[in-house]
């Protein structure tokens, strides 16, 4: 009961001053209001519209759209770079609350990471729209719902270098994989030559687990790290773990053959 009389405090008195008038981020019910529409869509909605039509092409839309994906991550990184984030002590870190410059602009820098999760959404949509319903797996679907609301969280409370540190690594393997996606929008042939690409794009996407994994691991195992509290951390790590069965599951699935006996 002490636990869920906390919850309000925490909730509202504990969010960064800094991040408070950001647009979707102090508002307790916009984001998850997103999250419901999006699966309402996935789920409901998007597979009603479409019974009776034909998929639609959408071809140039996806060229553009990863055009956009590609080049924002590729901004956000250098973005990163230049707001000194790998200056910053990374190892044991130091959570700058303060308005000084370079924290402020890793506030900044975590908030358009936060909406660039918003605009994954569009990818979902669009299997919807092309009935590439095979795509709409319980993976795809748990991996895009749980980054936005822990983006969302991250952005409220910790939107210091440790948090954006790892949206940096989440933001190279997208640069690798949406160059890969804007690729195979070129027809079979483009296909065929970039398919091995997928492979190993799923491996970069489990060695990002595992990476982060130990990262976080640092706050539980080293005394001179206690810069969040451990259920915090734990919290995050078995959201990251979850990602990494679900995608390792899917490697074994999909690459690994199986020689019946």
């Amino acid at each position: 009961m002490g636990l869920l009389h906390d919850i309000p405090y925490y909730w509202k008195k504990q969010l960064d001053s800094r991040v408070a008038d950001l647009p979707l981020i102090e508002s307790s019910y916009q984001v998850p209001l997103i999250i419901f529409a999006y699966l309402y869509f996935v789920l409901v909605c998007g597979p009603r519209f479409m019974k009776n039509r034909p998929p639609y092409l959408l071809n140039t839309f996806m060229k553009l759209y990863n055009i956009v994906q590609i080049v924002i991550n590729v901004w956000l990184i250098y973005d990163l770079f230049d707001a000194g984030l790998f200056s910053t002590k990374l190892v044991c870190p130091v959570f700058d609350y303060s308005y000084d410059y370079f924290p402020m602009r890793l506030v900044k820098s975590a908030w358009y990471y936060f909406l660039l999760k918003i605009l994954d959404y569009v990818e979902t949509i669009v299997f919807v729209l092309r009935k590439k319903n095979n795509q709409i797996s319980g993976l795809h679907l748990y991996h895009h719902v749980s980054t936005l609301f822990l983006a969302w969280i991250g952005v409220r409370y910790y939107a210091v270098a440790a948090t954006v540190f790892t949206c940096s690594i989440n933001c190279f393997i997208h640069v690798m994989m949406y160059t890969y996606y804007f690729l195979a929008t070129w027809g079979p042939s483009v296909q065929q030559t970039v398919a091995p690409m997928k492979r190993w794009i799923t491996t970069a996407q489990m060695i990002q687990f595992v990476t982060l994994i130990l990262y976080a691991l640092q706050v539980l195992v080293l005394d001179s790290c206690q810069v969040v509290d451990n259920s915090i951390v734990m919290i995050f790590i078995l959201n990251v773990s979850i990602n990494f069965y679900m995608f390792h599951h899917f490697y074994k699935r999909t690459y690994t053959k199986h020689k019946k006996t």
